[in-house]
C-alpha cells in the first residue's frame, strides 16, 4: 500500500531521478515533471497528488511563480532550496508552501516530513468544507472579533478586514459568512496570487474567443459566489486597471464578462482582506479612493498575536490538535512559546509546532527542542535572534556570534543523540552544511 502520492518538479534530471527511485523505494507513488507550468497544470488537475517537492530555481517559471498560481491548489508543497537562498524560502512559505529544506537533501530526513504532510493533507480530505476553522483565543480582542461577528454576519454589508499576514482574516472571513442566512457558497480569491493580465477574467469571467486561449466560456468568481460570498483577499495586490470594473459591479450589482455584451445580475457578498494600510495607498494613488470608501461599510481590524499573548496557549494545543499529534507541550516549552513575539503570528505558530511534534522524541514537547524550533523561525525574520527572543539570564552583546552557533549545534546534536541528519533537519540547514561546520568546530 502506497504511503501516498508525490509530484517531485525540479528541471534537474539527475536529481528527479534520484528522489524518484529513493521515494519509491520507501513506499511512495512517485510521478515528475520538469518545469512550472506542466506542475501548474498537475497540481490543478481533477485529482492532484498529495504531496509536491518543488525547486525554487527553474528556468521560465520559477517555483515561487508556480506557488502564486496554485494557491488553491490542496496539495501540500515542500521546497527545496539552494545555498543562500533563504528568504525565497520564507516568501515561499509566506505563499502557503508546507515547508522547505535546503539542497541537497536526502530520503531519511525528506521521509518523515513527506509523511507528516500527507497525513495533513489526509485530515484535510475528510474535514467537513462547510465548517469554519474555530476562533480560539480568550483575550478580549478575541471578544471582540467574536461580538463583530455576531453583529455584522448576519446581514449583506460588506466588510473590510485589515491584519498581518497570519492573523486568521480568512477564518474570520468564513465565520462571517457562516453566520449570515447566505445559500450560496463562500468562494476565496488571493488577489496577489493573478497575473494582472488575468485579473477582469478570474473576477466577472469571459466569452470565448475573447483574448487568446479562452477556448471556452468562463463564469468567473463572481458568479461561481452567487447566492453566497466572495472573499478577496490580498486587495490591495488588485491591478488599479480593474478597480473601475470591480467598483462598478459592487455599486449596479451586475457583472460583464470580458468579451461579453451585456450586463448580467449577480448577487455576492464581498468580504476584502488586506496586511496594507489601504490609506496609505489612496494618497499615493496606487488605490481608488471612491472604491477604498465603498469597501469601508464595516472594517475590523484583526490584532497580531503579539498582543493577545493570552491567547498562545489554547491556540498552541488547538493547533497540535488539529496537527494529530500525540506529543504535549512540557512548561518549559510554554514558557518558550510565551516568550516570543511570533512575527508571523498563527501562521507561524503553525510552522513550529509542526516542526516540534515531527521532531518529539518523548510524549513532551521540550523546552529545548520548542526553543530549537523557534529559533529556526527566528532565522527567516528581518532582525537578529536576539530582538525576538532571548535565553533567560542572557545579554544581547556577551558572546561572540561562533560561540552561540557552536553551542546550539552540540544541544542540538545532543537532542538527536549525535544523528547529524536529524540534527541538520532541526536546524534548518543541509546535512553537508552542518558537517562543515562540525569539522570547522573540531
Amino acid at each position: 500500500m502506497s504511503l501516498g502520492s508525490v509530484l517531485v518538479v525540479d528541471d534537474d534530471d539527475a536529481l528527479r531521478f534520484a528522489l524518484k527511485k529513493a521515494l519509491r523505494r520507501l513506499g511512495f507513488t512517485v510521478d515528475d515533471v520538469s518545469n512550472g507550468s506542466d506542475a501548474v497544470a498537475r497540481l490543478h488537475s481533477a485529482e492532484p497528488p498529495d504531496a509536491a517537492l518543488l525547486d525554487l530555481r527553474m528556468h521560465k517559471m520559477s517555483g515561487l511563480d508556480v506557488l502564486k498560481r496554485v494557491s488553491n491548489c490542496p496539495t501540500k508543497i515542500i521546497v527545496l532550496t539552494g545555498h543562500g537562498t533563504v528568504q525565497a524560502a520564507v516568501e515561499a512559505m509566506r505563499l502557503g508552501a508546507f515547508s522547505f529544506l535546503e539542497k541537497p537533501v536526502d530520503a531519511e530526513e525528506l521521509a518523515p516530513l513527506l509523511q507528516h504532510a500527507i497525513g495533513e493533507r489526509r485530515r484535510a480530505k475528510t474535514a467537513d468544507p462547510n465548517l469554519a476553522p474555530p476562533l480560539i483565543g480568550v483575550s478580549d480582542k478575541m471578544d471582540e472579533v467574536r461580538r463583530f461577528i455576531d453583529t455584522v454576519g448576519p446581514t449583506d454589508e460588506t466588510v473590510a478586514i485589515y491584519g498581518e499576514t497570519g492573523t486568521g482574516k480568512e477564518v474570520v472571513a468564513r465565520h462571517l459568512h457562516l453566520s449570515s442566512a447566505r445559500s450560496g457558497p463562500f468562494v476565496a480569491m488571493n488577489a496577489a496570487c493573478v497575473p494582472r493580465d488575468l485579473f477582469e477574467s478570474e473576477l466577472f469571467g469571459h466569452k470565448r474567443g475573447a483574448f487568446t486561449g479562452a477556448t471556452s466560456d468562463r463564469a468567473g468568481l463572481f458568479r461561481e459566489a452567487n447566492g453566497g460570498t466572495l472573499f478577496i483577499d490580498e486587495l490591495a495586490e488588485l491591478p488599479t486597471e480593474s478597480q473601475a470594473k470591480l467598483l462598478r459591479t459592487l455599486e449596479t450589482k451586475t457583472v460583464r464578462a470580458v468579451g461579453g455584451q451585456r450586463e448580467e445580475p449577480v448577487d455576492a457578498r464581498i468580504i476584502a482582506a488586506t496586511n496594507r494600510d489601504l490609506w496609505q495607498d489612496v494618497s499615493e494613488g496606487r488605490f481608488r479612493e471612491d472604491l477604498y470608501f465603498r469597501l469601508q461599510v464595516f472594517p475590523i481590524m484583526l490584532a497580531p498575536l503579539r498582543d493577545r499573548s493570552d491567547d498562545v496557549l489554547p491556540l498552541a494545543k488547538h493547533l497540535l490538535e488539529r496537527l494529530g499529534a500525540s506529543a504535549t507541550l512540557s512548561d518549559e516549552a510554554i514558557r518558550a512559546l510565551r516568550k516570543y513575539t511570533w512575527p508571523g503570528n498563527v501562521r507561524e505558530l503553525l510552522n513550529v509546532l509542526r516542526r516540534a511534534s515531527l521532531f518529539a522524541r518523548e510524549q513532551d514537547i521540550s523546552g529545548d527542542l520548542m526553543r530549537k524550533m523557534i529559533a529556526a523561525s527566528v532565522f527567516g525574520h528581518a532582525g537578529t535572534t536576539s530582538e525576538r527572543y532571548r535565553e533567560p539570564g542572557s545579554e544581547p552583546g556577551t558572546t561572540d556570534l561562533a560561540t552561540i552557533e557552536r553551542r546550539h549545534i552540540e544541544r542540538v546534536l545532543a537532542e538527536c543523540d549525535g544523528n547529524v541528519t536529524k540534527a541538520a533537519s532541526a536546524l534548518g540547514i543541509d546535512r553537508r552544511t552542518l558537517q562543515r561546520k562540525l569539522k570547522g568546530y573540531q
